[in-house]
Order: C-alpha cells, then structure tokens, then sequence
C-alpha cells in the first residue's frame, strides 16, 4: 500500500468484513450519502482506523466551495484545531456475525480519482473486504409523497438478484459520472463484487432528506445483517413530509407540480420536463428553515 497517502492508525483482525462508502459533495443530494453513513458510524460506535491524506485530492481552494477548505477553531487570537477534508475509515465488529463492518467517509475526490481508488481498494484487499457498498445521493422529479426510491448499479451480474430480492430498481443513464462508478469498475477488475445504492430525493426539497435516508438505511441494515434502532431516523423523515407538505399548501404552483409527479409516477413515466424555478425551490427551503427556527 502506498503509504505516504494513507495513515493507518491500528490493524484489527476482520472476519470478511464488507465496506460501506458515502461521498460528500456532488453525489451527496439531500445529504443522503454522509446521512446514511454517518448514521450507521455513529450508531455502531464504531472505531476509527485509518484516513486517506488529502492533499493529492482536493483543491483547497475551489472557487465558491468553502467547505473544502481546511476548518480552523481560533481563540483569542489563538489556533486551537485546524482539520483538513479527508476520507476515513472506521471498524465494527459484529461478534458472531459472518462480516464484520468497515465505514468509510469522506469528500468525493477533486484530483487524482485512479489513485484515491487504488488507495481504497488497497485497504480493501489488505482488510480481506469480501463486498463494497457505496451510497448515494440525487435529486430526481419524484413527489415527496411516495415512498423513496432507491436504485441500484452493480459490477456483477449476480448483485442484481439480491437487489431485486429487497426491492431495488435498476438504473438507465448516461451523463456525468461520480467517484461511485470508477470504484465499482476498479473493484470489478480484482474480482471484488461492488453495488451502489442511490437514493432519489425531489429536487424541490433540497435540505437534508431524513425520509430518504431512513429508507435507505432500513433497507442496508438488512443486507448487513444488522439490528439498530432506526426510529429516531424514522421520525426526523416523517416530520419533514409533514412541513414540506405545510409548505405546498401555500403555494399552489408548487401544489400543481407535485400532483403532475404523482400522475407521472402512478403511469410509471419519467419524462425530461421543465423543473421548478429555483424562486419556488428557494421559498420551500426558506419555509422549512423558518419552521426550524420557531423550535
């Protein structure tokens, strides 16, 4: 392993253990990819063992992106902490299960995208990983009033079983791609079985999707064989559902919009047609960031 990219902080001895990845940045809509991950890290306590080092990544200084900068914590003119963007990976052990847990975050790569893969498959192979699963997150014209759609992409042909066995669709596209993809290609190529789920948030709500990320996570645990208590997760979606819907009561263009997604969805079509003005996208997060406030 190219170590002068990658700390390792301690060595634990894993039982196959899968790897589950969430990006920040592009394919982080609704913040569903670190909301998923992080969830699941915090919940298992798990413990932190290595970090990729940021500096062949990342352009610290992208125009209009403040939150790769590093972050700084200064008192009375004194630095306290500086913390740098990063991908690190925690471990969990699952006791008697057949696979233990890795967890890993971090910002979705800026520079050096066949190097930073190699890194992570690196530690796969050294850490005996048996599955990766990456988690997504975009903005689609769905209707927040529908259950969430999760889609899935696999680099082998015995994945989309599975996926179909717990409900998941399949995706068509062609476009611009993020770092999931080149790490399922990358994986495939040393014989390591990858899937990417996605979760498909509606793009007139574009603040943290905790309905989407418990859909996703209520379905994860399952594939991992892990018993948590989703409520607290479960409830925080629910609770958005009922303010978006407050908001769209008020406004009966959106209101319009969303009962043409809803015809859409129950004939199963997914037309290309003009999204909302980024005005009304504007008033729904200006609602909900109000609601938030009065608490």
């Amino acid at each position: 392993m190219k170590k002068q990219s990658f700390i390792i902080y301690k060595r634990p001895t894993l039982i196959q253990p899968y790897l589950v990845m969430g990006f920040e940045g592009w394919p982080d809509a609704g913040r569903v990819s670190s909301g998923v991950v992080g969830y699941l890290r915090d919940k298992l306590q798990a413990e932190k063992f290595a970090e990729v080092k940021p500096d062949d990544f990342y352009i610290f200084q992208s125009p209009g992106v403040e939150r790769r900068r590093p972050v700084t914590d200064i008192e009375d003119g004194l630095v306290k902490t500086l913390s740098v963007p990063s991908t690190t990976f925690w471990f969990h052990k699952k006791g008697n299960s057949a696979h233990d847990l890795i967890i890993s975050l971090g910002m979705e790569p800026e520079l050096g995208w066949n190097k930073y893969v190699e890194l992570v498959l690196d530690l796969a192979q050294e850490f005996g990983v048996e599955r990766i699963y990456t988690i997504g997150g975009t903005y689609d014209r769905v209707p927040h009033t529908i259950e969430p759609i999760i889609t899935s992409v696999v680099n082998d042909p015995s994945l989309r079983t599975e996926m179909r066995e717990y409900g998941i669709e399949f995706t068509n596209y062609k476009g611009p791609s993020s770092i999931h993809t080149m790490l399922l290609v990358s994986a495939g190529k040393r014989a390591l079985k990858a899937a990417s789920l996605w979760g498909h948030a509606p793009h007139y709500v574009q603040v943290p999707n905790a309905k989407v990320c418990y859909s996703i996570l209520n379905t994860l645990t399952r594939m991992l064989e892990i018993a948590i208590d989703l409520e607290d997760v479960k409830r925080a979606g629910e609770y958005l559902d009922e303010q978006v819907s407050k908001a769209i009561e008020q406004k009966a263009e959106l209101k319009d919009y969303v009962r043409r997604l809803e015809e859409e969805y129950s004939k199963g079509r997914y037309e290309a047609g003009k999204p909302l003005g980024e005005d009304i996208i504007k008033e729904v997060e200006d609602f909900l960031r109000k609601k938030k406030d009065e608490e």
